[in-house]
């Protein structure tokens, strides 16, 4: 078996990295398939930090019901509800790259720039694995809300503590269309601060790559996928979808999401400085190391609610 070696990390040289383009005897240097899948975004809302800190508060607009009083007496007084606070720091991302000014005299191939093409899509990727960390740790206090609790829990607290506590975790269940029924009814029954009704519907229904075939049976077979008394499937025709994430580490959670408008969104991905490239600045004048590149970000995921999702850890 070949091994194959880096002679020096961070540049592209003519004896590791790059010795394949100055080999006579290789006749195509092919670029390997690296389909990376961009699937985060659509989890979370995109916002701009001003400084090194992104913090984010809500208000309520809910009142309690009006009391029965007449026109001759004090009118009784309500105060809305204020909100828990998300904060999180701001933090610097950096890869540099370069290139030995023999490689690219000699390079027989052509392929020293498309060697260098991956840059930016490292700074992608990186987006990428900082929205799946909060997806893949809904549960986990390290990843937590605006309420300092996980994303996922049994005990959320309501803004107006009176109202006790809400819960966005179902109990340990392989998807089907029983369980999948149970947390679009949990969804359904969400109260708000004041114990008012404040339903929510399902707009998709993410899995992970082991539960394709299932969620793709709940949403386009006929009948009842678990029955074989020939009753019909009542969510098919149902205005909500499925989407496979193949970011997910869990080989058996899954989630809905509720329809709702972008803005409203419990992750928040925050940028201070969007994914970049640059001529790489402050180099040894005295080495024959040419054009190098780096990429630079700045940036946060910051959890402010689980509201707007139903968790399930499978099973």
């Amino acid at each position: 078996m070949a091994t194959l070696y880096y002679n020096q990390v961070g540049i592209i040289d003519r004896y590791g990295v790059g010795k394949h383009a100055l080999d006579k005897e290789i006749d195509k240097l092919r670029v390997r398939y690296n389909k990376n899948p961009l699937q985060g975004s659509q989890f979370v809302r995109q916002e701009n930090a001003t400084g090194g800190v992104y913090t984010e508060a809500t208000f309520g607009t809910s009142l309690e019901l009006p009391r029965q009083n007449e026109d001759s007496e004090r009118v009784p007084m309500a105060t809305p509800i204020p909100g828990y606070k998300a904060t999180g720091t701001v933090v610097n991302y950096r890869l540099g790259l370069q290139v030995e000014k023999s490689y690219v005299e000699d390079d027989l191939k052509g392929v020293v720039r498309k060697q260098c093409s991956g840059l930016l899509n490292s700074g992608r990727m990186l987006v990428e694995y900082q929205i799946a960390a909060y997806m893949n740790n809904l549960t986990s206090s390290s990843y937590p809300g605006a309420d300092a609790l996980a994303l996922v829990s049994a005990s959320h607290p309501f803004e107006r503590r009176e109202q006790g506590t809400w819960s966005n975790l179902e109990t340990g269940a392989a998807l089907s269309l029983t369980t999948f029924s149970t947390a679009r009814k949990n969804m359904r029954k969400r109260t708000n601060e004041f114990g008012y009704p404040n339903p929510l519907t399902v707009r998709l229904l993410q899995v992970g790559a082991d539960g394709e075939q299932k969620a793709r049976e709940l949403k386009t077979a006929e009948k009842n996928p678990e029955n074989a008394l020939n009753q019909p499937n009542v969510w098919r025709n149902d205005n909500w979808d499925y989407f496979v994430y193949d970011f997910q580490t869990s080989t058996t959670a899954w989630n809905l999401f509720a329809d709702v408008p972008e803005e409203f969104k419990g992750i928040v991905y925050v940028n201070r400085v969007q994914p970049n490239i640059a001529p790489l600045e402050g180099r040894d004048m005295s080495t024959d190391i040419v054009w190098g590149q780096r990429l630079r970000i700045r940036s946060v995921v910051v959890g402010v609610t689980g509201y707007f999702l139903q968790h399930n850890e499978g099973a």
